[in-house]
């Protein structure tokens, strides 16, 4: 999924720096209302270093970095969990006896309303979690620690095999499971909420075995932040 994004990289009133081979920035996150955004974390990617350097916002959507020049650098944006594609950028590299001046950098994002969780798995017809669930619900637990004001609700949803009445306890089940999940790794219950939705929403036609992988799944919305 890539964000919606806006990239503005304004140059600041601030020191000029001596020559050296890292670009100062400040760093600035806010979504597309402009509102900051505490607790984001940032991370960009040298796309020739394979470098990454992370930063994560203070209470004012704000943190300072310092960025090797002489590449370009893809911007992550953690989102519900999940490093998404934001923009990239280049930081040249400094012809002699030249400085860096310290300039804002500006990442303005939509939140998305719900994101499908990836490689969340259950054995089959069971609210049992499979083990390779626990990495990517270890990173939203991660991510929910940090965003302490948001509130989510975890969804389960089945394909059409079985009743109805027994796809949606199970979809519910699975949900719950999430949630258990996520408060054992120190995310507080209040945050979440967990409803089964069985086979009420498909997102592909259940008569093909692809379709119906694509429905079973785990959903997670933002209700509030």
């Amino acid at each position: 999924m890539k964000l919606i994004s806006t990239l503005i990289l304004l140059t600041s009133i601030s020191l000029s720096y001596a020559q050296t081979a890292k670009a100062p920035l400040n760093v600035i996150v806010t979504n597309k209302q402009g509102e900051r955004m505490p607790n984001d974390k940032i991370t960009f990617i040298g796309r020739d270093s394979k470098q990454e350097i992370v930063g994560i916002t203070n209470e004012k959507g704000y943190f300072k970095v310092h960025i090797p020049a002489g590449d370009e650098y893809f911007i992550k944006v953690e989102v519900i969990g999940e490093q998404l594609d934001y923009t990239s950028f280049v930081v040249p590299s400094p012809p002699p006896g030249a400085v860096f001046n310290t300039r804002t950098l500006e990442i303005r994002y939509k939140l998305p309303e719900s994101i499908v969780l990836k490689n969340v798995h259950f054995a089959s017809g069971k609210s049992t979690l499979e083990t390779e669930s626990y990495a990517t619900l270890d990173q939203l637990a991660e991510y929910l620690i940090r965003k302490k004001n948001m509130r989510i609700r975890v969804e389960g949803h089945t394909d059409s095999d079985g009743s109805a009445s027994s796809n949606k306890m199970l979809s519910e089940n699975r949900a719950k499971a999430v949630k258990s999940y996520l408060v054992d790794k120190g995310v507080s219950s209040e945050m979440i909420e967990a409803k089964g939705l069985g086979e009420e929403k498909p997102l592909e036609d259940n008569s093909t075995e692809s379709g119906k992988a694509s429905n079973r799944r785990t959903e997670i919305h933002i209700i509030g932040d």
